[in-house]
């Protein structure tokens, strides 16, 4: 990643290295995200007080439905993005516009078939709620499709500053506008109580969001004005098209493995049950969010480097983030596994807390995705999505299959349809991308890298498991204090894990990144 590409200071041109831009990309990332994860848990807890189960149940069930009609996630904008940087990095502005020309049409046609779908299924949106339901449920509807559609005619524009390694533009905007649509919804929730206001700053927010960021790509880039009529070559569509055709598919797929737990949950089980699982979802997609914001900080950086590295040279990078991520996985999803339970007993109170099975489920789920998250970092940075659209509507159809006999046919009940998560994510998601990533992108044989992912995936459970039997012996009179105890011990633990790690070829690597 040692490139350099030079970019327009005050008074002059100023050379910048991508791993530098990589560095500034990660710090804003995950600092921002953590902000945020902050407030989101202001919000929450705001939402528990003043508007109860049925209300966190609803805003949880709407938000997984319309990320199932989010098609802004449905492979295009890495598509463009992965076309993107040869062209960055050759100066080409012709076909950089000729890209984000044809990138602004797709997403307007995008944008209308939303709508036209969101309102298509509006009628039917009650048939996956089981028992009560909350009052002004269709105006809900609208106002979250509202704000997804908003979403398209501007927010095309984040792709070029995130081929450009700007990811930290965006993510600085995204702070921002969250930081004020988050301080005015909790006034709403404090003096009106009011679900449908609370949503109309949400439909604001966005829409400014998108609209500053879209002014500021006009100015950094105004040759976009001057080469408006390019158009891309039917070959370079042609490998848009086969390339967004696998990343639908995955998308689909993923979107089907990760968002429609809450869907059967209210189908089959009732929306007050999704209001307690939104909790667990909370702080694990919180998570999730901010780790992966930080990976795809990096993704450009990885897309260059596949470029002018050698293939050992990126071979030995992979292994090395590869591990780094590894040694987060435990950190964090022992934490997830030790605190979960404590901590949403003393935040939300008793009445939120789920069982044990769901809470082992939820954190194992999330242990195999974030040891994913390298692989697909590298899969999508070096463009390898061939027969990922096959693998993905396979994988979403087992996981439906298996989701709804678990929770139709056994007493599992919101276990059941995580077992059916879990289930999918073992036998297709533990190994499917490696074999993507080293076959056509390293060229390389895989079987080396399963057996060493597999090893590290038991490992990682083992020590989770073990971490948490240690700590589950702590329990003080005051259930924070308990959190707090359980919390050092898992932190202690998790430094003990680490260390008996030190013999591996890759942590002096890392370390001496680090010290560097």
């Amino acid at each position: 990643m040692g490139g350099v590409i030079l970019v327009k200071g005050r008074s002059e041109w100023m050379p910048v290295t991508n791993s530098q831009k990589a560095v500034k990309n990660i710090m804003i990332s995950f600092g921002t995200q953590m902000i945020l994860l902050i407030l989101k848990f202001v919000v929450q807890t705001l939402f528990i007080v003043n508007l109860g189960q049925l209300y966190i149940g609803t805003n949880s069930l709407l938000t997984n439905v319309f990320t199932v009609f989010s098609f802004a996630e449905l492979g295009l904008g890495t598509a463009i993005a992965f076309n993107l940087y040869r062209p960055i990095a050759e100066d080409n502005k012709a076909k950089i516009s000729a890209y984000m020309r044809f990138y602004k049409h797709a997403y307007e046609i995008i944008g209308v078939a939303v709508a036209v779908a969101g309102l298509a299924f509006m009628p039917f949106i009650q048939t996956l709620i089981k028992g009560e339901v909350v009052e002004g449920l269709p105006i809900i509807y609208l106002l979250f499709l509202l704000n997804i559609v908003f979403s398209y005619f501007f927010t095309y524009k984040r792709t070029l500053l995130t081929a450009f390694q700007e990811e930290y533009k965006n993510q600085l905007n995204i702070f921002w506008f969250t930081v004020i649509q988050m301080t005015l919804q909790s006034v709403i929730l404090i003096v009106f109580k009011d679900f449908i206001l609370y949503l109309v700053i949400q439909v604001i927010c966005t829409f400014l969001s998108n609209f500053v960021i879209s002014r500021l790509v006009d100015k950094e880039h105004p040759y976009l004005k001057d080469y408006q009529d390019e158009r891309i070559t039917k070959t370079e569509f042609n490998v848009i098209k086969r390339n967004v055709l696998e990343l639908l598919g995955a998308k689909i797929g993923s979107i089907v493995l990760s968002s429609t737990d809450n869907i059967l949950i209210s189908k089959f089980i009732g929306l007050a049950v999704v209001g307690q699982y939104a909790n667990y979802l909370l702080i694990t997609s919180s998570i999730t969010f901010v780790v992966n914001k930080t990976i795809s900080s990096v993704i450009a950086s990885i897309g260059n480097m596949s470029i002018k590295n050698a293939k050992i040279d990126n071979i030995r990078t992979f292994y090395q983030a590869y591990f780094l991520n590894y040694l987060a996985a435990i950190v964090i999803s022992s934490g997830l596994l030790t605190l979960l339970t404590p901590f949403i007993q003393a935040w939300a109170g008793k009445a939120y807390v789920m069982g044990f099975w769901i809470l082992l489920f939820t954190v194992l789920n999330y242990l195999i995705n974030q040891m994913r998250q390298t692989i697909n970092a590298f899969m999508f940075a070096y463009g390898t999505l061939q027969f990922q659209g096959v693998k993905s509507i396979i994988e979403a159809l087992i996981n439906l299959v298996l989701s709804i006999i678990l929770v139709t046919q056994t007493n599992f009940g919101v276990a059941g349809i995580l077992l059916g998560t879990l289930l999918t994510n073992i036998f297709i998601n533990s190994w499917f991308e490696a074999f993507q990533v080293f076959r056509l992108g390293f060229k390389h044989p895989v079987k080396q890298f399963l057996i060493y992912n597999w090893c590290h995936l038991i490992l990682a459970t083992g020590f989770i498991l073990v971490i948490y039997y240690l700590v589950s012996f702590i329990e003080l009179n005051n259930i924070w204090l308990t959190v707090g105890a359980k919390g050092i011990a898992t932190l202690l633990l998790d430094i003990l894990v680490i260390v008996l790690h030190a013999k591996s070829p890759y942590f002096d690597i890392i370390k001496k990144v680090i010290v560097k």
